[in-house]
């Protein structure tokens, strides 16, 4: 069973930061986590896509290098 984070904000700012800190582009990210593609990423990153699955939350902290708990608000 894949739970769904939908009361917990994730920090959109914060996601954006780490990700160009990491040096990546939106499309290199979503592949490091293993999203669909440039446009995945763009809509979690702009808040577009407030509700995730912890597993994807996971893989797109992964990506970043940093733990889930660390991409909410």
């Amino acid at each position: 069973m894949n739970a769904v984070i939908d009361d917990v904000p994730l920090d959109t700012a914060k996601l954006k930061r780490l990700r160009e800190k990491c040096k990546l582009t939106q499309e290199e990210a979503a592949i490091r986590a293993g999203l669909k593609g440039r446009q995945a990423w763009n809509n979690i990153e702009s808040g577009r896509r407030p509700n995730l699955q912890l597993q994807t939350l996971e893989k797109i902290a992964a990506a970043l290098g940093v733990k889930a708990k660390d991409l909410l608000k």
